[in-house]
Formats: C-alpha cells, sequence, structure tokens
C-alpha cells in the first residue's frame, strides 16, 4: 500500500503542473473553435438560401458572436461555477490534508507515514490550493465583470 501512495503522490505531482498549464489554453481553444464554426454554418446556410446578407449584419455578426445578454448571462454563469468549484476544492483540500495531519500525528510512531511523504503530501496539497485559488479568483473576476456590465448596461438604457 506504502508504494502504491508513494508512486500516486509522485504522478501527481508531475501531472499538476501540465493542467494548470495546458487546461485554460485547450478549453478557450475549443471554445473558440465552437463560436468560429456556428458562425461559419450560418453564414453558409444563409447563402445557399439565396439570401441577400446584409453587409452591415455581417460585420457585426463577425465581430460579435453573441448579444450582450447573452455575454452578460455567461458572465454570471461562469462566475459562479468558477466561485464554486474554488470554494469546493478548498474546502476538500483542507479537510483532506488535515485528516492525512491527524493521522501522521496519530501515526508518527508507527511506519505508515514518513517524514519524505507527508513534504510530498504537502507539497500537493499546496499546489492544489493554489489552483483552488486561482479559480475561485477568476469566479470573482467573472463575478466583478458581470455586475460592472449590468451597471453600464443600465445606465445607457
Amino acid at each position: 500500500m506504502h508504494d502504491y501512495f508513494y508512486r500516486f503522490m509522485s504522478f501527481l505531482e508531475e501531472l499538476i503542473p501540465a493542467i494548470l498549464i495546458l487546461l485554460p489554453v485547450v478549453l478557450y481553444y475549443l471554445h473558440r473553435r465552437n463560436v468560429l464554426r456556428t458562425q461559419k454554418e450560418i453564414l453558409l446556410k444563409e447563402i445557399e438560401k439565396g439570401s441577400i446578407v446584409d453587409p452591415e449584419l455581417l460585420a457585426k455578426s463577425l465581430t460579435s458572436p453573441v448579444s450582450e445578454e447573452e455575454r452578460l448571462q455567461h458572465n454570471l454563469r461562469c462566475g459562479i461555477i468558477f466561485s464554486l468549484a474554488g470554494i469546493v476544492i478548498l474546502v476538500a483540500t483542507s479537510v483532506f490534508y488535515s485528516y492525512l495531519r491527524g493521522v501522521y500525528a496519530v501515526n508518527a510512531n508507527g511506519t505508515t507515514f514518513d517524514p519524505a511523504d507527508m513534504a510530498r503530501i504537502t507539497l500537493v496539497v499546496t499546489l492544489v490550493l493554489v489552483v483552488a485559488g486561482i479559480v475561485l479568483s477568476v469566479g470573482i473576476a467573472f463575478l466583478v465583470s458581470y455586475f460592472n456590465q449590468k451597471k453600464k448596461m443600465q445606465k445607457t438604457a
């Protein structure tokens, strides 16, 4: 059991930096690709129908694929999801780490954990807490953006 735990912790130490770097890039790429594909399909259908495409409408659709109201709702949704995910990760990691510290304190005279294992656990937990802080701050940024855009829309209306 001890060997599997050690290998798992080593795997997590190598995996977390890769996830931190690649996941946001991949998610943005997939989102942008989906938006561009949708715009292309709509324009092709309009052209196939033989409709006259208004140049002003075409320019607007290419520059802003979603309306202000949709963008506002998107920011609210993302803000809530990211904030809740950050809070859940923070709480779960803190509870898990507290549990492991308790196990380590109880078994300090035994052979269940050695100090090197606890140092690795502390490193992984620290990295996860940093990720949770980043996720929570992204959620807060989305919520701030939502409220600022909502205030701006109310002033212009």
